[in-house]
């Protein structure tokens, strides 16, 4: 019996021991300097330069298109021509409805020049009494409505002729022309269909689409809460969905000055950002993209992967931590951090460039107490220096 009872004791005690001088295997890495690049992540789409979509401005049956889609244009250029007919036969009755209107003021120009002839004539007769004062005052007002004849033919002549401007323009409308150089990438009428004058998307509203080809951009939606970081000139990385293995450079051109908002989201401002010329890329405006931007110049810093920290205490006030390998056992450690990108943080205060710490693997960092034994795995010892890529530089 009492042989038992020593064994209950001695037992635990062992398994205890064991434990303690068991050595866990762990991956390390030495602290050293890192280039940290701070970043934001957000989404968008790809866009040309500039972009026109040109739509008729008169109601009009297209005669012919003159390019298709694809095709490159000069500035003025004619793409498309609309039936132009009745347009010429309404300027033929407004050029003669003017011509009218001229000879009516020639005709009443006459009539005043001969009313002031003959008032003349008369004011000497008057002033000796020959001719009564009514009749005098009647030559008076001769003059006066062949005044008032001449100028209305006047107006006449001018409102004929604003008539005729507005139908000449008209007829240069019946010709769609390149507002820029760059080339077609959309067709929305055929020939033989009616263009409307409207700007809605409505059948016939839209007549094509040019762009600017020469220079491509991401426009990117930024939150608000990370808006304040991003100023003009910072570098960007851009990735097409399209193409998950092409890394496009660019830099931030215009930061929108107010935000845009969709029902049930938060608030996020475009950020439109000038892409690096790319000559092999297949480029397709639209396309959704991943963009990320810089927010601070590139600096060497002591740093550790972000792998390596652990947070303890209540929200708001937790404290960074990580494990220090000294003499086969783990210490931990307090440490004051700095930015970060997406790998690594920056080490402020609480280690030096010497120190090994723990950054895996995930479950046995987890369960990691100080004081414990551990093994470092062949090869898991790396340095993080100036020769490593930086974070900046993801993998995808």
């Amino acid at each position: 019996m009492g042989g038992a009872l020593a064994l209950l004791v001695v037992l635990p005690l062992s398994m205890k021991a064991l434990r303690a001088s068991e050595q866990k295997a762990v991956e390390v890495v030495t602290v050293g300097k890192r280039a940290i690049t701070p970043s934001i992540l957000a989404s968008g789409v790809l866009a040309f330069g500039s972009q026109v979509t040109l739509v008729s401005e008169i109601l009009a049956r297209v005669d012919d298109v003159l390019v298709s889609e694809g095709s490159s244009v000069r500035r003025g250029q004619v793409l498309l021509r609309m039936e132009s007919e009745s347009l010429h036969a309404e300027i033929a009755q407004l050029t003669a409805a003017r011509r009218q209107a001229e000879l009516a003021v020639d005709r009443q120009r006459i009539r005043h020049e001969a009313a002031v002839s003959k008032l003349r004539r008369n004011e000497e007769l008057h002033k000796h009494g020959m001719v009564d004062s009514l009749r005098f005052d009647d030559l008076a007002s001769e003059v006066h409505l062949a005044e008032v004849e001449l100028r209305n033919s006047q107006e006449a002549v001018r409102q004929s002729s604003a008539l005729l401007a507005q139908a000449q323009l008209r007829l240069t409308k019946t010709e769609v022309r390149a507002p820029i150089d760059g080339i077609v990438t959309a067709i929305s009428i055929k020939r033989g269909e009616t263009a409307v004058p409207s700007a809605m998307s409505i059948a016939g509203g839209s007549l094509m689409v040019v762009a600017d080809t020469r220079q491509l951009y991401a426009e990117i939606q930024v939150d608000e809460s990370d808006i304040a970081r991003v100023t003009a000139d910072h570098e960007a990385t851009i990735v097409p969905v399209a193409f998950p293995d092409r890394l496009l450079k660019g830099r931030v051109e215009t930061i929108a000055l107010t935000p845009r908002q969709t029902p049930g989201q938060s608030r996020t401002y475009p950020v439109r950002i000038r892409l690096d010329p790319v000559p092999d890329l297949k480029f397709h405006p639209g396309m959704s993209a991943r963009a990320d931007i810089a927010t601070a110049a590139t600096a060497q810093r002591l740093a550790v992967p972000l792998q390596a920290i652990q947070y303890e205490g209540p929200s708001g006030a937790s404290k960074a931590k990580v494990f220090v390998v000294e003499n086969g056992t783990v210490q931990r450690r307090v440490i004051e951090p700095g930015i970060s990108d997406d790998s690594y943080l920056e080490v402020i205060k609480g280690l030096s460039a010497d120190d090994v710490v723990v950054v895996g693997p995930a479950k046995t960092l987890r369960f990691l107490r100080e004081g414990e034994r551990v093994q470092p795995q062949p090869g898991s010892l790396k340095t993080a220096t100036l020769g490593s890529p930086s974070a900046g530089e993801t993998t995808r």
